[in-house]
């Protein structure tokens, strides 16, 4: 299916409520959905932000962390817009969207990347926890039942090193389907993303050498939940990116060429997948 620029444009983002069917649903959802950006997609790539959002929740208690391993409830900045500007640059160049599933909510409030223990701490958190979830979930499965192979990007924020982008694949188990597809390649090889942002001069942790390992981030409660060694999942990797990359500044550049690397690893891993070459 070729969608023209066009009709591209004329497909406007959805909020959650779109994407569910049953009035039940739709009608617990009217509330949250102000608290998400939700785009509907045609290519086999999920861009997802967890931690960027900067928008309070009326009458939901802030997390404590009580009992809560690694607990922060510090906003990724500009992660919400990198997810954002690439997910637009993307569908420019391929004449096609990916999906995209921003939380627009602040992390003290809920934290979207963790387990549901950890995640919120009172009831009327929780629904904005679960429409953030069903979301992911719902481009997942449209990814699943349009084509056999699908990636997810899930975009976060590090202090560790400004200049680095570090990978988080919990050491290649949540792109297993990728691994045994396409050989190790396609995830440190020279098409592979951060091969492709290294080449234009990005840190990349680890670099890709044989033995590299994943040490100080390697993948959250999404890419553990939706990565392909659940079976039922698609590829997914976390990306965490220095403070430098997306400074205002620096972050249409960043942008730019994340995209670019995303539409080269697409058209030489998934085009071919069940996709058409130009869709």
């Amino acid at each position: 299916m070729r969608v023209s620029m066009k009709n591209l444009s004329k497909l406007s983002l959805l909020t959650l409520a779109g994407l569910l069917h049953s009035p039940l649903e739709a009608q617990e959802t009217k509330s949250t959905s102000d608290w998400l950006t939700v785009w509907p997609g045609v290519l086999p790539i999920i861009l997802s932000a967890p931690h960027g959002g900067r928008e309070g929740i009326p009458n939901v208690a802030l997390r404590r962390g009580i009992g809560v391993t690694q607990f922060t409830t510090e906003r990724d900045s500009n992660t919400a817009e990198l997810a954002e500007l690439v997910a637009g640059k993307v569908a420019d160049r391929l004449a096609a969207k990916p999906f995209l599933v921003i939380a627009r909510f602040e992390r003290k409030y809920v934290d979207a990347n963790r387990p549901e223990a950890g995640a919120y701490e009172s009831a009327e958190a929780r629904p904005y926890y679960d429409a953030y979830h069903r979301a992911i979930a719902a481009a997942s499965s449209k990814i699943r039942q349009s084509a056999s192979a699908g990636l997810l990007l899930d975009i976060h924020g590090q202090r560790a090193e400004a200049d680095t982008i570090f990978r988080g694949t919990d050491n290649g188990r949540s792109v297993t389907a990728l691994v045994r597809r396409s050989g190790r390649e396609a995830l440190t090889g020279t098409k592979s993303i951060l091969a492709q942002m290294a080449s234009k001069g990005y840190k990349i942790d680890p670099r890709g050498s044989p033995g590299d390992r994943e040490h100080r981030y390697t993948g959250g409660y999404t890419t553990r939940t939706y990565g392909s060694h659940r079976g039922s999942g698609i590829d997914a990797i976390q990306l965490e990116f220095g403070a430098n990359l997306r400074a205002k500044n620096n972050i249409e550049r960043t942008a730019d060429d994340l995209a670019q690397a995303i539409v080269n690893f697409t058209r030489g891993y998934l085009f071919g997948t069940g996709m058409p070459a130009n869709p």
